[in-house]
């Protein structure tokens, strides 16, 4: 990911998850967009939990529209994982293009958390993610990151 050269290019780095309230979210980025010389990253945090369920030989999906119970595979986990990321990729693209916002859009699963500091490379760039991940493993690279950091509770 390049870089502009002078420092006047600020981030603001979204973390987001398949459950995060992007509403919530964007009105915390949008507080942020007085500068014109920004330029978003959301990254998309998977969560791999939904992985090492599916690793697992008893693990059932259970159906919401009473088909009958099938077993959770590690190809179901990823589709569910790529739906997810789908939906949230072309909904922060469209709120972008609304504030004529310069977009990049990056998964992450949580293994990968040491590559965020590929991301961050001036004090004035700053993370908001929401506060539930304060609980997830990825939170410890987030809180070793040379920026601030705003929690916003998205719990509905």
């Amino acid at each position: 990911m390049e870089r502009s050269s002078t420092n006047d290019l600020r981030r603001i780095l979204l973390a987001v998850t398949e459950t995060s309230s992007l509403i919530r979210l964007w009105h915390v980025v949008a507080e942020h967009l007085a500068d014109t010389r920004v330029e978003l990253v959301a990254i998309f945090v998977s969560d791999d939990r939904w992985h090492r369920a599916a690793s697992l030989p008893f693990t059932q999906e259970i159906s919401r529209i009473g088909r009958a119970n099938v077993k959770f595979t590690p190809k179901r986990a990823e589709q569910i994982n790529k739906d997810a990321v789908d939906r949230t990729r072309i909904h922060l693209q469209r709120l972008a293009d609304e504030a004529e916002l310069k977009f990049v859009f990056e998964v992450l699963r949580e293994h990968q958390a040491t590559q965020l500091r590929d991301l961050v490379s001036v004090e004035q760039d700053i993370l908001i993610a929401p506060s539930h991940l304060r609980g997830w493993p990825v939170y410890a690279e987030f809180a070793r990151l040379n920026c601030p950091i705003l929690l916003v509770d998205t719990e509905d």
